[in-house]
């Protein structure tokens, strides 16, 4: 009896090909030895090797990956001082400025973007780098606070109390107790605030000056000229660097520390 395709399965198919098939044909097509994308021409490295030889690519990966990680460091660093200030305040002002945190997701990202750039030259300063993390930050603490909140809210025992009154100053509490246990949020936290600042456009876009050019703006201003290999070459390459940073917070997910494996045994055994 021949067995029927259920419509769940051919939905479900539709959706996974409208997703993908366009991620198929760039990876395809930067393959592609035909440079005018008319049929296959057959497989070459050409267009591969080209982005990798383009003094221009290479600059621009450089400064995206400068303005990543600027904006990482600044971004977990505050998010990090936030939520541990947070747990100290009363619940109801804790509440509002949790509520205030996550408002940043729900507003356009151009409307955050254009208001830094108002502030920026109202102040009379240029834009340029500084500027683009400055608007990364914006999104990426963000993240960062909605990560290391909800790692810190499992920490229910007193262990920063617990060690002050056995006398450890407030510094060794922080690097002997809070920090192996926060770590795994950490490194989850720097790893998505690293990739989406990597991604960015429409903040970039706002804020960065004649000068300042990223991976994702060049592959935009390339594609308003029409799809070509180096196009196609260029965002292959720059969706392996988002995959192997998506893979490494998948990895990081599933890693905690000693330290927190420790207190999760005496937990269980008290």
């Amino acid at each position: 009896m021949k067995r029927r395709i259920s419509p769940a399965a051919i939905v479900t198919g539709l959706v996974l090909a409208f997703l993908y098939l366009p991620i198929g044909m760039v990876i395809v097509n930067a393959f592609n030895a035909n440079e005018n994308l008319i049929g296959w021409g057959g497989a070459t490295l050409r267009w591969i090797t080209g982005v990798f030889a383009d003094e221009r690519v290479r600059q621009d990966f450089l400064t995206s990956c400068l303005i990543a990680m600027l904006s990482t460091v600044i971004a977990v660093i505050l998010s990090l001082a936030a939520v541990m200030a947070v747990s100290r305040l009363p619940k109801r002002t804790g509440a509002v400025l949790q509520t205030l945190t996550y408002a940043r997701l729900m507003i356009p990202e151009v409307v955050i973007a254009a208001g830094i750039l108002v502030v920026i030259q109202r102040l009379g300063l240029t834009t340029g780098t500084w500027s683009v993390v400055a608007g990364h930050i914006v999104f990426c603490s963000a993240y960062a606070t909605l990560v290391l909140q909800s790692r810190f809210a499992t920490l229910t025992g007193t262990y920063d109390e617990a060690a002050a009154d056995l006398g450890a100053p407030p510094y060794r509490v922080f690097l002997r107790v809070l920090w192996p246990m926060m770590m795994p949020a950490v490194v989850i936290a720097s790893l998505l605030s690293f990739t989406f600042s990597f991604d960015d456009v429409v903040s970039t876009v706002f804020l960065a000056g004649p000068e300042t050019e990223t991976l994702p703006v060049l592959i935009l201003s390339l594609s308003r000229h029409g799809t070509s290999p180096e196009v196609n070459a260029i965002a292959v390459a720059f969706m392996f660097v988002s995959l192997v940073l998506m893979s490494l917070v998948a990895l990081a997910s599933f890693w905690p520390t000693k330290q927190a494996r420790r207190v999760t045994s005496e937990e269980e055994i008290s």
